[in-house]
């Protein structure tokens, strides 16, 4: 995603550049190391309380950053009409819907900061 978003790396400083790395990332989603983990985990269900999350009591830093990354490629293929990230991975598609419906987190999904832009816009990113 950095290479998508931050025009510095000077990876995209073009739309054209840009849409050509994303249609890149977007049907190969570096999501296999996630999904091979969940599956780990899978055995280890019942003793983290029913949840995938990396804590025992609920989601931690790292759960919020995954998410995140899921949350930002989810983004980019729909706004480029790329296929489903979720297709060959339906672990990361269950941790993703699981931590989406967090009920502590509805009121921040709701508001407008979770719309803001991913990128600083002004700096010439692409993807916002």
């Amino acid at each position: 995603m950095i290479d998508v978003c931050y025009p510095s790396h000077q990876v995209c400083r073009t739309k054209e550049e840009h849409d050509a790395k994303a249609r890149m990332i977007v049907h190969k989603a570096p999501f296999h190391k996630f999904e091979t983990i969940l599956c780990f985990k899978d055995k280890w269900f019942v003793l983290s309380g029913g949840k995938w999350f990396v804590l025992k009591d609920g989601p931690g830093v790292a759960d919020v950053h995954i998410w995140e990354m899921l949350d930002q490629h989810k983004m980019l293929a729909e706004r480029i009409g790329g296929p489903d990230i979720f297709e060959k991975f339906p672990k990361c598609k269950a941790f993703y819907e699981a931590f989406r419906a967090l009920p502590t987190l509805q009121k921040y999904f709701a508001s407008e900061a979770y719309h803001f832009e991913v990128n600083y816009k002004p700096q010439g990113a692409w993807f916002f």
